[in-house]
């Protein structure tokens, strides 16, 4: 069984919950090592980074959506950008809720 570690919110944050961040898809806003903060039940807009499920996993991604409709979860660290996911427009997007960052982060440019 895997062992769980309990990680402390920090004073005057107001995230529901944390996360691990294993790998480098999330840096240099999240280093690898380092915990997302994620509040559960804010609202999602172009460009905000979330925890969504992607398949059978959950993935810190940034949201994005092009002119079919279609959802772009995009990962943060442009150079990992063959963990981008298409949530196409017929299909649900699920998120758990919106990571908080001590700054915005940029949506890619073409």
């Amino acid at each position: 069984m895997r062992e769980i570690t309990r990680i402390k919110l920090p004073d005057g944050c107001t995230a529901d919950f944390a996360l691990r961040v294993t790998g480098d898809e999330c840096e240099p806003y999240i280093p690898r090592g380092g915990a997302a903060y994620i509040e559960v039940g804010a609202e999602m807009g172009i460009g905000d980074v979330g925890l969504f499920l992607a398949g059978r996993e959950a993935v810190i991604r940034q949201y994005c959506e092009d002119w079919a409709g279609n959802a772009l979860l995009l990962a943060l660290n442009r150079r990992r950008s063959e963990l981008d996911v298409v949530v196409p427009a017929s299909e649900k997007v699920f998120y758990f809720g919106k990571v908080q960052l001590k700054e915005a982060v940029p949506l890619p440019t073409a």
